[in-house]
């Protein structure tokens, strides 16, 4: 008797779901619409999650558009990139591949060309002349012309290849930077955080990794106070600081508005509150200048919810837990970091 691996075993419950889904809100099992749904009962992606389930929990009509939209935002962009960039590694190697084989047979027909040239005056200095010995060389000329002419091409095409791999580099590196705080974006950070929790699913990677999640504090009555440019200021400071004192294996994000995200992979929780603590020193620490006029706005501070991932809650609790942490840690006076509590196999209450 054989018996279906958990992880099949869950992606034909998901399926399941899926399709109950679709004939709930009576929608066409078409592949996008599917695609959305699968995500959201996989919980592979926070956003589409927290939509879908807020609609379902309120009882909203959930139609064709909005999932379209979902699919369209998070799904199709990060899918498109991929595949164009996989698409000219292939290229690539193809013309790489093609040009190592032309020069091969450049280098043979050299040297053929030379063997007839020297065969051909063996027989001028014995008086013999073979005709067809001169139409075999003439041909093999214009053979090794066609050859060095393609190689000329494919040198051509393997450097616009180089170039275009370049900017779609450029690309998908814009496509997941905050464009005020250059740190990575959301979008990133969900991919990161989605590589990370697939890898300790499928037994991939064993080691620990954890997340921070980091708000500023009082920074609406920033803004209100001293307008959006400087609140903008701040934003890119804090980002700074947080960015110079992680490791280079850590991702800082712009979660939202004046939401951070830190994710620390191998990393345990022990260590990570060992940073929050250091962020939270370091950022009271510093002074916040304008840059225009040098003018202080005085010391911000942050407060941190810091969770490490345990097996089997997927990125949405994860985050989930991490955000209530956070919650806690303001409603105790902010300016310092909250541990969440372990998961349980449930997702925690939202907060009051």
């Amino acid at each position: 008797m054989t018996t279906e691996s958990p992880l099949k075993s869950r992606h034909w419950d998901i399926a399941a779901a899926t399709l109950e889904a679709l004939r709930e809100y009576n929608l066409s099992p078409v592949p996008e619409l599917f695609h959305v749904w699968f995500v959201y009962f996989a919980d592979e992606n926070p956003d589409i999650f927290r939509t879908l389930d807020m609609a379902r929990q309120q009882g909203t009509a959930i139609d064709e558009k909005q999932l379209l939209e979902l699919y369209h935002r998070f799904i199709l962009h990060r899918q498109t990139t991929e595949f164009l960039r996989q698409g000219m590694e292939n290229f690539a190697d193809v013309i790489e591949n093609s040009e190592h084989s032309i020069a091969s047979v450049t280098t043979e027909l050299n040297v053929y060309n030379k063997v007839l040239d020297e065969a051909d005056a063996i027989l001028r200095r014995d008086g013999q002349k073979f005709e067809i010995l001169g139409a075999v060389a003439r041909h093999t000329r214009q053979v090794q012309q066609t050859v060095t002419t393609l190689a000329d091409q494919l040198h051509t095409y393997h450097q616009q290849i180089s170039h275009l791999q370049v900017e779609l580099q450029k690309a998908r590196e814009q496509s997941f930077t905050d464009g005020l705080t250059r740190v990575s974006n959301r979008l990133h950070f969900e991919q990161l955080l989605a590589d990370l929790t697939s890898g300790q699913e499928e037994g991939r990677d064993a080691e620990p990794f954890s997340l921070l999640l980091i708000d500023l504090d009082q920074f609406k009555q920033i803004n209100d106070r001293y307008g959006h440019r400087v609140g903008d200021e701040i934003l890119v400071l804090i980002a700074k600081i947080l960015k110079s004192n992680v490791k280079g294996r850590d991702t800082v994000s712009r979660y939202g508005g004046d939401e951070f995200t830190v994710l620390l992979p191998q990393t345990t929780l022990d260590e990570a509150l060992f940073l929050a603590e250091d962020l939270c020193n370091r950022v009271r620490a510093r002074e916040v200048r304008a840059k225009s006029s040098g003018t202080s706005f005085g010391h911000m501070t942050i407060s941190i919810g810091v969770a490490e991932y345990q097996k089997g809650e997927g990125p949405a609790s994860l985050v989930d837990r991490a955000d209530n942490a956070l919650y806690r840690a303001k409603q105790a006076g902010r300016d310092q970091y909250s541990v969440a509590v372990p998961f349980e196999g449930d997702a925690e209450p939202a907060k009051a």
